[in-house]
């Protein structure tokens, strides 16, 4: 305590400190208190120097942090970039080469001219570019629902051999001491995938070659996939491999011409019990699905033609409820217990003596053989004053595994 007028007071800070180290000596008590004050600032400026340290930390972060952001947004620049050019997934980019194939094609579209950048395929024209064939490719995929539920493989010979073990190789279980009698050895079959020539012989008028404002290259590609695709998606459901043409995966149903063809047998069909032309019967829906092999459900769908479709959105279980689920998502496909359904125009109608639905996992079940390489042929003569643009590509597709796949007999 400090005695003031005859009063006491409690020191304060670092005066009650100093002031007790040098009571009744004014000049202990001003080193005291020069002493503490100096303490005390050293102390603020190491904590002022720490505060400068961390908010030296702080801004070197956020350097780091924006530098960071600068680099992603770089990453996703350039990833846009090539999505644009179609370099995901190994689709090539627009390359200078590139770039000078595209440029020659759409300018042998237009004039005729042939120039170093495209390969000459003898009198017949040339050889599409890479890019080309892709894109047109591409688009088949959109428009071709075969091309979305099957297999696709692409090889640049005339053919594809796969090689199935048809009676399958034994195996057991045996004790530490017991002898390993030999096993029985499967027998290995081979099938081929053949390819046929498929064409398609658009023609556009010599005016609108000539607009500089058409794009030359998508005009003939999309009138060539819509030819393709029509050709092709009848040829995997109903072709029947003459003149090399795809053998379709309902000619290898009971009862059809290709049934006994595959390696491993027949698609086997599922007779109904009580649907017809003009009603589908629920049990015999189950009937379907149960009869396909339990691995092969997961990738399983539905496929039938509009009509069929029609009639399946009809069917109710016994409380009244549709079977049909619609799906509520663009892109989605509806769904039939508890399965996808596909459309394809080319499946029969429900009828007598018909095939009218097909389940099963179709990626499994059917493999589309894509030959590398289309070529055109442009004529300018033949139906003037339009010019036609004469293109092939070599095509094949056949059943890959008839267990995966199931048919509706009726």
């Amino acid at each position: 305590m400090m005695k003031k007028n005859g009063k006491q007071y409690p020191y304060r800070g670092a005066i009650k400190v100093f002031a007790q180290a040098g009571e009744g000596n004014p000049a202990a008590v001003i080193d005291g208190i020069r002493s503490g004050l100096q303490e005390w600032q050293n102390k603020q400026n190491g904590e002022v120097n720490s505060l400068r340290e961390q908010l030296s930390a702080g801004e070197k972060a956020q350097a780091e942090l924006k530098q960071t952001i600068t680099e992603l947004q770089a990453s996703y620049d350039d990833m846009a970039k090539k999505i644009a050019a179609g370099q995901m997934n190994g689709a090539g980019g627009v390359s200078p080469e590139a770039a000078a194939r595209s440029a020659a094609m759409a300018s042998y579209l237009r004039s005729g001219e042939i120039n170093a950048a495209l390969t000459k395929d003898g009198d017949l024209g040339v050889v599409a570019p890479s890019e080309w064939d892709r894109t047109l490719t591409n688009k088949l995929v959109e428009i071709s629902p075969a091309r979305q539920l099957f297999s696709v493989v692409s090889t640049a010979k005339a053919t594809f051999k796969k090689v199935y073990n048809v009676h399958g190789f034994k195996s057991g279980w045996v004790g530490e001491t017991d002898s390993r009698p030999e096993t029985d050895t499967g027998k290995l079959v081979e099938y081929e995938f053949k390819t046929g020539e498929i064409y398609a012989n658009p023609a556009v008028s010599q005016t609108a070659l000539d607009d500089a404002e058409i794009n030359v290259e998508n005009l003939v590609s999309s009138e060539i996939s819509d030819e393709f695709a029509i050709r092709e998606n009848e040829a995997f459901f109903t072709g029947d491999g003459t003149k090399e043409k795809p053998l379709g995966i309902l000619t290898f149903v009971t009862g059809q011409a290709k049934a006994k063809a595959h390696p491993l047998g027949e698609i086997a069909g599922v007779p109904v019990a009580g649907s017809s032309s003009y009603q589908l019967y629920p049990d015999d829906l189950f009937d379907l699905v149960s009869a396909l092999p339990t691995k092969f459900a997961p990738g399983a769908a539905f496929i039938m033609n509009r009509k069929t479709m029609t009639l399946a959105r009809k069917m109710k279980n016994n409380m009244g409820d549709y079977l049909w689920q619609q799906s509520m998502l663009a892109g989605q496909p509806n769904r039939l217990l508890g399965y996808p359904v596909y459309e394809v125009s080319d499946m029969p109608d429900a009828g007598s003596g018909s095939i009218p639905i097909l389940f099963g996992d179709f990626k499994t079940a059917y493999l589309i053989l894509d030959r590398k390489g289309v070529r055109v042929l442009r004529d300018p003569y033949s139906n003037k004053p339009y010019v036609s643009f004469y293109t092939t590509k070599r095509v094949g597709g056949s059943v890959s595994n008839p267990e995966a796949v199931k048919a509706m007999l009726m």
